[in-house]
């Protein structure tokens, strides 16, 4: 390919027209040749990215000291430094007078929610920053500090950052709404020594800021001050002097020019900042002075052709890198403007950007969408002229979302642009030479060479694939805190793709360098195999009428435990209800315009789609709610109230689903059948159509029949469903004879030569707890399930005994002679105790007897344990609320069932638990392997004494995590290699 070489359509731009053009010129006289294109030039700008970065930091003008000889010190992507030999000053770039612009010109604007603004002229900002820096450091503020800070985005807030960063100390700020553990969450990892606070919203007006004040300092015990950036009453505080910020400036002489800001290390601090924290405790990410400001000021020349004559303003927040991102803009002269309202409708944002004539428009797709969906035109509204540019980030930007910007606003180009924190810029964004396409991001941001790999590592165009970039580039992260060797580092980016840096996104770049961002690569969903990105759904869903926004989620199939679905949340416009017609439209559709595997098996109406602070949707907290699980860091989400809404949601769809699937007659059965066809297929199905033939796939057809399975609690086969795969064919083979619970069931197939594994069910007669450990184990045995009624544990006055009776026969019917292997996990366990008992009575070896965390039974414990049982178990029965997240967590996880509401569950549970307790142990002389969970939830005493009474030849191995985990979390791969190890051992 030569220099001359233009993608289809590209521009070519005089030099002149745009900063990226008299860039060029210098970069071609750098390089030796043309670069006459956005891809030319991008092209050496990765090729040669060490001139790249040497000719853009002395073509940038910016103030800086020391020699940009050496660009970095090696070409490793995870261990390279950039200009470890220049010297600069954050402030001081941001700050200090320009050639060409008025020190008298407007710099900052902040505006609040009431609409009063204030304005200050870049001479007035200056002063403002260098006398904070003097009040600050007379307070004890050094280079090389950490000082955290908790505002509203206003114009405080930036005056004492800018004063923090000219001091050489970095910064860290969060939103006072954010509560305080998800403070406490950030601020931990720090060990900032002074906390600034703007009590105005602190807590977010549940609770009075003061006390919500004192609460975070006492938990922040590196903190030595705490100075207030509002001029509200003193607190009280234990532990650290409060005082306010203007009382320190105004004992600085209005004279004092502050003090030197140094020119500091290029690596050295400038901020701390954090990832969303939705799988865990935030990581907290160490960007330097040089990496950060060389990134921004190339985005906002180059890429945004920002310039002194412009006013940006990008909604944002002090907890999102996109209000670092503004702030730079200082640096090449612009007007920043600020907010710390609310967004009270859609007019919102663009009376603001009326008001105060802003050029470039940051939004998101989400203000967008509420725009459109409300009907709302912002050029009969309110004077849009001055607008030149609208970016929007923090999510996928859709097709139609341009054209209704080019209707509604006019001939603006809206640009795409996508990053993160973990790099505090862009990986792609605009370009003022490109034209813009609808839906995809003009072009990879200059200096780093941005691919899409596919699953065998390769680059590939116009495919969706992992986002990496492959040079190393000054923005990434100076380090992690709290990661002294730098592992925790090194395993966020670098080890899923060695030698690159792996972003978690998804990406499909095409030949001209435009691109389209496909979410998340955590939020991809891999439904049985099927990769499928959750961009793809929204974009079909959107365009469904009645649809206001969406979310897909992979979860765990109930009706199939180790098997995966993909669950499909819904924000309905007003008026509008997720009725049968909807839900067969909107899957339809997706079958339609997407394909067989973009069709969810479950659709839910939900209030709100849960967000982080930065605006993002979190797929894992939806998918931890409809798990049953807890959501790992609530504190992460801008609107946690969003979860109770999807949990309600899912109870619904499960007390629905539980008052249909009790069917008397084949009229009924035969309408179940009917509609669980449509909504597979997601159209009506003639009653003698062949399944194949109304367009069903495989895949598919393992859907419906795992829900056939649990809507009609009736067994049906595959080989039953290919015999007439109709729904009329299906009805019949559904309804012939009655169900037979007691059998044993194949779970895998393994080599005829060893002696089989009988795993037996658990209270409510099923054995789908195990797949998941049935998948993980290795040994060559096959595997079989032993399932009873699955009221079987209700049934007035049963036992174990008479429980395990028919079991026994069903072994001794499938394997009439040999050694036999049983194991149970906690109910289960009990039940196959008492078959061990029974087959040695009658003559059979029981060579291996696994008890998978089975507790026993009540009156075999001392009166103490049987106090702390009593005690833990019906708190977690009776409690109001607590049921919500133990009994129905623990039903949905074991069991894959659409459970009973809660009353009944409630009795099936204290029927299977008085069952359980009415068992008498009596002695076992066989070998026994307890498999214990090594956590203990609620306060269980240690009860193996019990089971050493009565089985003296008792093994226990301990497994991490807790008993209600044990078959479907984290360690049951370990459960399961400890059980393959048992298994491989002679009887003991």
């Amino acid at each position: 390919m030569t220099e001359l070489d233009t993608a289809p359509d590209e521009v070519r731009t005089p030099a002149g027209v745009h900063q990226i053009g008299d860039f060029r010129l210098r970069c071609e006289s750098v390089a030796g040749r043309r670069l006459p294109t956005a891809t030319a030039l991008h092209r050496w700008s990765v090729a040669s990215y060490q001139d790249f970065w040497r000719t853009f930091l002395d073509w940038a003008d910016l103030a800086w000291e020391g020699s940009a000889d050496t660009v970095t010190t090696s070409d490793d992507v995870w261990t390279a430094r950039f200009f470890p030999d220049v010297r600069l000053n954050y402030a001081e770039n941001l700050l200090r007078p320009l050639a060409g612009v008025d020190d008298a010109s407007p710099a900052l604007t902040s505006v609040h929610g009431d609409g009063s603004s204030e304005r200050l002229s870049r001479s007035e900002l200056r002063a403002a920053a260098r006398r904070t820096s003097r009040a600050l450091a007379d307070a004890g503020v050094r280079a090389g500090d950490t000082v955290a800070a908790v505002s509203a985005n206003n114009a405080r807030v930036v005056v004492a950052g800018l004063a923090v960063a000219g001091l050489g100390a970095a910064l860290s700020t969060a939103t006072p709404d954010m509560g305080v553990s998800s403070l406490l969450g950030r601020f931990g990892q720090v060990g900032a020594t002074t906390l600034l606070v703007d009590r105005t919203s602190l807590g977010g007006g549940e609770r009075p800021a003061d006390e919500v004040l004192a609460e975070l300092v006492s938990a922040l015990p590196a903190t030595r001050r705490v100075v207030l950036l509002d001029d509200g009453p003193l607190p009280e505080l234990p532990g650290a002097p409060v005082t306010r910020m203007t009382d320190l400036v105004s004992a600085v002489p209005a004279d004092d020019p502050g003090p030197d800001w140094p020119r500091v290390a290029f690596d050295d601090p400038l901020w701390v900042l954090f990832s969303s924290g939705t799988t865990g405790p935030p990581k907290a990410m160490v960007h330097g002075v040089g990496g950060s400001l060389l990134e921004h000021v190339k985005e906002h020349r180059l890429h945004v052709d920002l310039r002194p004559t412009d006013v940006l303003y990008f909604h944002t927040t002090t907890a999102w890198m996109m209000w670092n991102w503004q702030l730079s803009a200082l640096s090449v002269g612009a007007h920043v403007v600020l907010y710390d309202g609310p967004v009270t409708g859609p007019e919102t944002l663009w009376r603001l950007a009326a008001q105060h004539g802003v050029t470039v428009l940051g939004t998101s797709p989400a203000y967008l969408q509420l725009c459109q969906d409300e009907g709302y035109v912002p050029a009969a509204d309110v004077d849009v002229s001055s607008l030149r540019a609208v970016l929007s980030t923090g999510a996928v930007l859709h097709d139609w979302q341009f054209a209704w910007l080019a209707e509604h606003v006019g001939p603006v180009p809206l640009q795409s642009i996508s990053g993160g924190t973990d790099i505090v810029g862009c990986f792609v964004l605009g370009h003022p030479e490109v034209p813009v396409r609808p839906g995809r991001c003009q072009s990879i941001s200059l200096g780093l060479d941005v691919a899409a790999l596919d699953d065998q590592e390769r680059p590939v165009l116009d495919e969706v694939g992992e986002l990496v970039c492959r040079n190393p580039f000054p923005s990434r992260p100076v380090r992690f805190l709290q990661d002294p060797d730098g592992e925790r580092f090194r395993a966020a980016y670098f080890v899923q793709h060695p030698g690159t840096w792996t972003h978690g996104d998804r990406i499909e770049i095409a030949g001209d360098g435009s691109s389209r961002l496909h979410g998340r690569s955590d939020g991809v969903l891999n439904v049985n195999g099927i990769r499928i990105g959750p961009s793809e759904v929204y974009t079909i869903v959107r365009a469904v009428p009645g649809v206001a926004d969406a979310i897909a989620v992979e979860t765990q199939d109930p009706a199939a435990p180790g098997s995966s679905r993909m669950v499909l949340l819904v924000v309905l416009q007003e008026d509008v209800e997720l009725d049968a017609e909807l839900g067969r439209r909107i899957r339809a559709r997706l079958r339609r315009e997407g394909s067989p595997a973009h069709v969810p098996s479950v659709i839910l109406a939900v209030d709100a789609i849960p967000l982080t602070h930065n605006g993002k949707r979190s797929e894992s907290a939806a998918r931890a709610v409809l798990e049953g699980r807890p959501v790992r860091n609530l504190s992460a989400l801008k609107n946690p109230g969003a979860l109770e809404s999807i949990a309600a949601a899912a109870r619904r769809a499960e007390e629905t689903a539980t008052a249909g699937a009790v069917l008397d007659g084949d009229g009924d059965t035969h309408a179940v059948v009917a509609r669980v066809f449509t909504e597979v297929l997601g159209a009506p199905v003639p009653d003698d159509a062949h399944f194949s033939d109304a367009g069903g796939t495989s895949r598919q057809a393992m859907t419906l029949m795992r829900r056939l399975r649990m809507e009609l609690d009736r067994p049906l086969l595959l080989e039953d469903f290919l015999a007439d795969p109709s729904v009329r064919g299906v009805t019949r083979a559904v309804t012939t004879g009655a169900p037979d619970h007691s059998r044993c069931e194949v779970l895998r197939r393994g080599d005829p030569g060893v002696t089989p594994l009988f795993l037996v069910h658990g209270y409510l007669g099923d054995v789908d707890i195990y797949r998941t450990l049935v998948d993980a184990l290795r040994t060559p045995a096959s595997v079989y399930g032993l399932t009873s009624d699955p009221r079987i544990a209700a049934t007035e006055g049963i036992t174990i005994e008479e429980i395990a009776t028919p079991l026994v026969a069903v072994v001794q019917e499938t394997l009439p002679e040999g050694d036999v292997r049983l194991a149970g996990y906690s109910f289960g366990g009990l039940v196959a105790y008492e078959m061990a008992r029974q087959l040695t009575a009658a003559g059979r070896r029981v060579t291996f007897l696994g008890l998978l965390d089975t507790e026993p039974p009540f009156d075999h414990m001392s009166r103490s344990s049987r106090a702390l049982r009593t005690v833990a178990w019906w708190i977690a029965l009776l409690v109001p609320g607590m049921v919500e997240d133990t009994v129905r967590a623990v039903l949905r996880r074991r069991f894959g069932r659409s459970l009973p509401p809660v009353d009944e569950e409630k009795q099936t549970f204290a029927a299977a638990y008085r069952v359980f307790n009415a068992y008498r142990l009596r002695p076992y002389a066989g070998p026994v392997t307890y498999f214990r969970a090594r956590f203990r939830v609620p306060v269980i005493a240690n009860l193996l004494y019990v089971w050493r009474r009565v089985a003296p030849d008792l093994r226990v191995v301990s497994i991490p995590g807790s008993h209600h985990v044990l078959l479907s979390g984290e360690h049951t791969p370990e459960l399961a290699a400890r059980m393959d190890g048992a298994l491989r051992e002679p009887s003991h």
